[in-house]
């Protein structure tokens, strides 16, 4: 018989799927769930990742309140990106309610931040750019016939 007996050619089959799960499957499941363990309840985590540019992205922000030098609040978040971690650092900073001003960098300017800071904080002035305030006020900018503002 060509390829052997039916049984035989079953048997490899089931010797297959036992080495593909021991091999590969139950070591990646393995796997999975020490990195449930790690998400301690989020749906990812972050270690620092390469940008293949020579720079390293870290996995993790911290967010500093300073006024005339002096650090007055400091906080860590498990998220890389400034905008998202505005409205927690304002929210839990006690001595948010001594000043009359927030003023941050482009990196926190989003509109979501904007009508958040509008809704939350109306007693307060904020000064916090546009992502592309910086970019639109160079003259290759004004200058482009391709921008739809020009």
């Amino acid at each position: 018989i060509p390829g052997g007996s039916l049984r035989k050619a079953r048997r490899r089959g089931l010797k297959k799927l036992l080495h593909r799960l021991k091999k590969d499957y139950v070591p990646r499941m393995k796997k999975y769930e020490e990195a449930e363990e790690i998400f301690a309840g989020r749906n990812s985590y972050s270690k620092s990742h390469h940008m293949k540019n020579g720079q390293l992205k870290p996995g993790y922000n911290i967010q500093a309140a300073t006024t005339n030098q002096y650090v007055v609040d400091f906080a860590l978040y498990p998220n890389p990106t400034d905008f998202k971690t505005l409205e927690p650092f304002l929210k839990q900073m006690p001595t948010l309610n001594k000043f009359d001003k927030i003023v941050a960098d482009a990196g926190y300017g989003s509109e979501y931040n904007y009508s958040m800071l509008e809704k939350e904080y109306p007693d307060k002035k904020y000064y916090i750019p546009y992502t592309m305030y910086e970019k639109e006020k160079t003259r290759k900018y004004k200058n482009d016939p391709t921008k739809l503002a020009n």
